[in-house]
């Protein structure tokens, strides 16, 4: 997918059907495309060079979400809970989450990790002093 991941065209697909609440936008997207279906939409992103499966698998997981709509042709059309999920952030965001929280989970584990040396370093500590004392 030339360095692309999968969130990042699903984010350019959501981005190209929200052109079509544009009247301008959408009367030359058809006029230049006719159908608006997932082949002609990456017809509009040459830089992608995807297998047939990987497109109706991008196609399925927008509608299995409720973000697109098709019609009995394959025309697509955004859904307003797509819109708003694009409005939000889309899946740049889920990503930039996943990322944060990625790392929130690693500092807590980092954390943890020399939490348990101090631990240690403290009950060798008590069972010096406590020696100390005993020896005095």
């Amino acid at each position: 997918m030339n360095s692309i991941n999968r969130n990042e065209v699903l984010d350019r697909i959501l981005g190209l059907l929200m052109y079509r609440d544009v009247p301008v936008f959408e009367n030359l997207l058809i006029d230049r495309m006719g159908d608006v279906t997932m082949s002609t939409l990456f017809q509009l992103m040459p830089d992608f060079e995807l297998e047939d499966w990987m497109i109706i698998s991008f196609q399925e997981e927008l509608i299995h979400k409720g973000f697109v709509i098709a019609d009995t042709e394959g025309n697509l059309k955004i859904t307003e809970d797509g819109k708003e999920f694009k409005r939000k952030g889309g899946y740049a965001k889920v990503d930039l989450r996943e990322q944060q929280e990625s790392m929130i989970r690693e500092k807590t584990i980092e954390g943890f990790r020399y939490g348990e040396w101090g631990f240690y370093i403290a009950i060798i500590a008590t069972i010096i002093s406590l020696v100390s004392l005993f020896l005095k």
